[in-house]
């Protein structure tokens, strides 16, 4: 393969990449939007659902958001009733989030939402689904090193 080539393939891989990520977060919001969440509020939702009370910090390494600050996102959450904020019992200096049961209710449907588009995105990927994962992951850490 030609030095252009390659360089022309990496290219269009980053072209593809953004616009599945692109399509991918339009579906979810379309999914979300009857819920009044938007994508990174019903990823947090879930997130902290799934992980039990965290940190602010602890939460921000399972959110993939490219702008805004978490901590608004979470003030939002809780102005919204859906997170609540507690001291930490083994560090009085520490905010633990969790959810609240509305908060809970909510992560419920979100997950009930996405769950058509998830099971469409894996029955169209099929088995190469975990090749693409670990290829993904692999630029990933290659980025990262640098």
């Amino acid at each position: 393969m030609s030095h252009t080539s390659e360089q022309d393939s990496v290219l269009a891989f980053a072209f593809e990449l953004k616009s599945l990520a692109t399509e991918l977060n339009s579906a979810l919001a379309a999914r979300f939007r009857p819920l009044g969440l938007t994508g990174v509020q019903a990823e947090a939702i879930i997130a902290l659902d799934s992980l039990g009370p965290v940190t602010l910090k602890e939460l921000a390494t399972h959110l993939v958001a490219e702008s805004g600050h978490p901590s608004r996102l979470v003030s939002r959450l809780v102005d919204d009733g859906l997170v609540a904020r507690t001291v930490s019992p083994s560090d009085g200096r520490a905010v633990v989030l969790k959810l609240t049961q509305h908060g809970r209710d909510l992560a419920a449907r979100a997950r009930e939402a996405r769950q058509p588009l998830v099971e469409e995105f894996a029955h169209a990927c099929d088995s190469r689904l975990s090749e693409a994962v670990d290829l993904l992951r692999q630029l990933r850490r290659t980025l990262a090193e640098r």
